[in-house]
């Protein structure tokens, strides 16, 4: 079984099957989901999932996709691919939060990072994920309150929501459950609001 923090690289001899069998989203219960939370990058993808029962929100694993700078750039795009999609065969989860791109005053890193989370955009579809785009405002604002927060503050609620002991490692990872809390969250927010929407007369 993977550990919590295990990194892998993709191996089509690898035959281990899911964690836990789930249903699919359509007929998960609103407060019982896994949800994968992503940290778009090109040279760095963070990863994380939890699971949310009710309220309460489970840890369930944790990773970071690095792609080595000196391989062509296509490479390093399926690489992130091969590997998100291995995740989510291992771990199988209802729902994905991804972060929207934000501002680069770099144009090249931006490009690129964009090119990164179109490919990661892709195979959530190809996964058949509703996917949940929050932007980094959103992010702070649901996880500790307030748009201005900073890594470490970000990094304590995590640690704090999910019942760690330490701050996760490393920081793509620790912001991929941060996006997956507040992903969770909103996610829920706005089933609740479609069923409400439908038992309207």
């Amino acid at each position: 079984m993977p550990s919590k923090t295990q990194k892998f690289q993709v191996d089509s001899a690898y035959k281990q099957p899911s964690l836990t069998k789930r249903d699919n989203c359509t007929k998960c219960n609103l407060g019982d989901f896994r949800i994968l939370g992503i940290d778009p990058g090109f040279g760095r993808t963070g990863l994380g999932i939890i699971d949310i029962k009710n309220s309460k929100l489970t840890h369930v694993w944790h990773s970071c996709i690095e792609t080595p700078s000196d391989v062509p750039f296509t490479e390093r795009l399926q690489t992130i691919r091969n590997d998100l999609t291995e995740a989510i065969r291992r771990f199988n989860p209802d729902v994905a939060s991804v972060e929207h791109l934000f501002f680069q005053s770099n144009v090249k890193t931006a490009i690129n990072v964009g090119m990164a989370r179109g490919v990661i955009l892709l195979a959530l579809a190809d996964a058949n994920l509703p996917t949940v785009e929050l932007t980094p405002n959103e992010i702070k604002q649901t996880v500790a309150g307030h748009g201005a927060a900073d890594k470490k503050q970000i990094q304590y609620m995590v640690k704090r929501f999910l019942c760690l002991k330490d701050a996760p490692k490393p920081d793509d990872a620790a912001d991929a459950l941060a996006i997956a809390i507040a992903g969770g969250f909103t996610y829920q927010t706005r089933k609740k609001q479609d069923i409400t929407i439908e038992k309207q007369p």
